[in-house]
């Protein structure tokens, strides 16, 4: 991999500081760097490659990285999406000019728009990866950068608005929640950067803001700065290292499950869950969820405002454990849905069960992965001792104040019981039975 050009993914609303991170890099690094600037605000025009003049425009106000670096800026949508084709043409095209003037790049910036969603930006790298794209011999994905407004991440966490609201975080937004698409901003994230941290009031929030990130990344390093000043050796260095890159949303989880059993078993002896109240556990369990007592044991319950699995039904009101968790993801397993592995998702004000396919329990063997340590992987999940392979509910939760053994039993009521397990195992295709 080492002929091959590293490439960093820099991520973040619209005013968080990505260019001035960006430039500051540009500035201070001896390294020769190329920039991909994706731009949905910009006049719609092809990408357009713009040579270097570190002698022309230059400005204190300067936001752009033109004059820093070769730069091709993206205006035709969001790299995520529809801009995808042009953003792989793109690499091609700086590659191209490096072979030409027989100067390689040390390292490619890509830096994102403000509402770009940075996992499918890395899917698109994995598949092409898989499928032999030709440009994966010449680049590869090797760090995920998020920056983060230390000012007004409580404000943005909190909000009940959908990105299309919210111009000013990033134009082209959707009906996706601000909330959602910030938290996965913050996990799919090597290196997250807390930046304007001179908006804080006291160093106490700050320690906050690092425990949450923490809280939510558990594998990324968190590094608080001013101005985008980062220790650029760290960030972008040549031996940096780097797992969020690596993985896709299943690896990611289990990264997020062994973090959470690790702290488990440090009895959440952490300065987060000293000095904050912040905590996580997994919910593991080998039975189904009944979909009708889930929704009216839990899923009313969850402190949210947009809860799009209780189909518009009034939410409960009054106290409840669940009510102190501030995210929760994972795995889980609905009784009227034997083969479907379905996705928990809540984050601030939102929540939402997910379709994520078909537990590897319901897929013929002959379609499974054809490494032997693939399948190895996949036989980690399943549960030796009984029938029903890696169907599981495996979630995270995380908040302040938790009470684990309350919560937990909350959970627990809305199983099937022992009974209706007895039942459910005697269907062939239970999905037809509750």
């Amino acid at each position: 991999m080492t002929d091959k050009t590293p490439v960093s993914m820099l991520s973040g609303f619209l005013g968080s500081g990505k260019t001035t991170l960006l430039r500051y890099l540009l500035e201070n690094s001896t390294e020769k760097i190329a920039c991909i600037v994706n731009d949905v605000a910009a006049v719609n025009i092809d990408a357009k490659l713009l040579r270097n003049d570190r002698n022309k425009g230059r400005s204190e106000q300067n936001n752009s990285t033109t004059d820093l670096a070769d730069t091709i800026e993206l205006a035709n949508g969001c790299a995520c999406c529809n801009a995808s084709e042009e953003l792989f043409a793109s690499f091609e095209q700086l590659l191209a000019l490096a072979a030409k003037n027989g100067k390689p790049y040390t390292r490619i910036i890509l830096e994102n728009s403000g509402v770009a969603e940075p996992q499918a930006i890395r899917d698109k790298f994995s598949e092409a990866e898989a499928a032999g794209h030709p440009l994966m011999q010449s680049i590869y994905l090797d760090t995920l950068v998020t920056v983060v407004d230390a000012g007004t991440f409580i404000t943005d966490y909190a909000s009940k608005a959908p990105l299309a609201a919210r111009p000013e975080l990033g134009e082209g937004g959707n009906l996706r929640p601000v909330v959602d698409l910030l938290v996965e901003q913050v996990e799919v994230a090597d290196f997250i950067v807390l930046n304007k941290t001179d908006m804080l009031d006291t160093p106490e929030k700050l320690d906050q803001l690092v425990a949450i990130a923490v809280s939510l990344n558990p594998l990324a390093t968190v590094i608080p700065c001013q101005q985008g000043q980062v220790p650029i050796d760290k960030v972008f260095g040549k031996t940096t290292t780097a797992v969020i890159s690596k993985l896709n949303v299943e690896g990611q989880h289990r990264g997020a499950v062994a973090a959470a059993r690790a702290l488990a078993v440090k009895a959440q002896e952490t300065s987060a869950a000293i000095r904050f109240g912040i905590k996580s556990f997994v919910y593991e369990r080998r039975k189904p969820f009944h979909p009708q007592r889930l929704k009216e044991m839990v899923l009313k319950w969850l402190p949210v405002t947009h809860n799009k699995a209780i189909d518009g039904e009034a939410a409960s009101i009054g106290d409840s454990p669940i009510k102190t968790v501030l995210r929760s993801k994972g795995f889980m397993w609905l009784s009227n849905s034997h083969s479907t592995a379905y996705y928990w998702s809540h984050a601030g004000q939102h929540f939402e069960i997910k379709d994520e396919g078909d537990w590897w329990a319901a897929v013929p063997e002959e379609d499974w992965p054809g490494e032997e340590a693939q399948r190895a992987v996949v036989m980690e999940d399943f549960d030796k001792s009984g029938a029903h392979g890696d169907r599981r509910q495996e979630i995270v939760f995380i908040g302040v104040g938790m009470d684990e053994a309350l919560i937990s039993v909350q959970l627990d009521g809305a199983l099937l019981t022992d009974e209706e397990m007895d039942k459910y195992g005697e269907y062939e295709k239970p999905s037809i039975m509750l």
